[in-house]
């Protein structure tokens, strides 16, 4: 290991796709008060941390590529030892710093905020995360099933309770790299398309909620058949939905809200008819995610105040 590395003031790791240790630096086995490197991380952590690294650390890779400020406990002489990681993927592998916490009520304090987190994954993936408790002591012997469960953990946390579109989330992280690709690559623009449903609230206070939510699942799924991949749909609030149209050609990105409007406004619904009012912008150079959804948010708001049920391009 390069000299600078293995005396860098905080722990330095690589994993392998198992999690096994590929290399560390002295001060990581200096931490850990250890000679030797052991051979997968779950050897380093306390039983809770290994619960906690199985279902958080493992989906979160999967979905983020990194791992930012995750609190583990390492096992240093039978007590438990509080860390904090961070964790980037870089050609297959994985590449790790931590650095001790001396400080116990920041630590408490940092572990309760990742623990709420991990708490609301928890309340949507009882089943998921009950199957994985019980697979705990044969993770190397049942990585298919281990897999299976990451999958379901993945899509839970990327999808809308609800609609089962993408969820807010996703749309920004989303919106985060069209920008990135639009600004290194001219061929790479897109348009962002903003709507919400016309008088929604008459809908939930004439027929009631549950029929408001019988609308929002049926218009979902009208969304789904047509809009399709590179463009990205995500339900983004109540009755506040966004498209990402991959496309450079903003006037064919146009027609294609616009005709998205019409179907809407033409289409049978088995729940209570609606219609919507959309707002559609393009990159422009320069722009940032805040400075391209205002956009789209004012040329929406201009097709409210105009009468509803129409298109308005920025």
């Amino acid at each position: 290991m390069d000299e600078q590395l293995n005396v860098l003031p905080c722990g330095y790791f690589v994993l392998s796709s198992d999690w096994e240790f590929i290399d560390m630096n002295q001060t990581m086995k200096n931490i850990l008060q250890i000679d030797e490197m052991p051979r997968h991380m779950h050897d380093v952590l306390t039983v809770p941390s290994k619960i906690y690294f199985q279902t958080y650390y493992v989906p979160a890779m999967s979905v983020h590529g990194e791992i930012q400020e995750m609190y583990l406990n390492f096992k240093v002489n039978k007590r438990p030892l509080p860390v904090l990681m961070n964790v980037n993927e870089r050609n297959g592998r994985f590449e790790g710093i931590i650095i001790q916490i001396k400080v116990r009520d920041e630590y408490e304090s940092q572990l309760l905020q990742s623990k709420k987190v991990a708490e609301r994954i928890q309340k949507q993936t009882d089943v998921a995360y009950n199957k994985l408790l019980n697979l705990l002591q044969e993770v190397e012997s049942k990585q298919k099933q281990l897999l299976e469960l990451n999958g379901e953990l993945q899509e839970l946390a990327t999808r809308d309770e609800l609609t089962g579109l993408y969820n807010r989330r996703v749309f920004h992280r989303s919106l985060d790299a069209a920008i990135d690709r639009a600004e290194h690559f001219s061929t790479r623009s897109f348009s962002l398309l903003l709507f919400d449903i016309d008088h929604f609230k008459c809908v939930n206070d004439t027929y009631g909620h549950l029929a408001g939510d019988d609308v929002l699942k049926e218009l979902a799924r009208k969304l789904e058949q047509v809009i399709n991949a590179p463009d990205l749909v995500a339900r983004i609030g109540g009755e506040e939905f966004a498209v990402i149209f991959d496309d450079p050609d903003h006037q064919n990105n146009c027609k294609k809200a616009e005709n998205l409007r019409v179907y809407l406004e033409k289409s049978e619904w088995s729940s209570t008819a609606i219609t919507v009012s959309i707002g559609i912008t393009h990159f422009q150079e320069g722009d940032k995610a805040s400075h391209i959804y205002v956009r789209a948010d004012e040329a929406q708001y201009a097709s409210k105040k105009n009468g509803r049920n129409q298109l308005t391009a920025l």
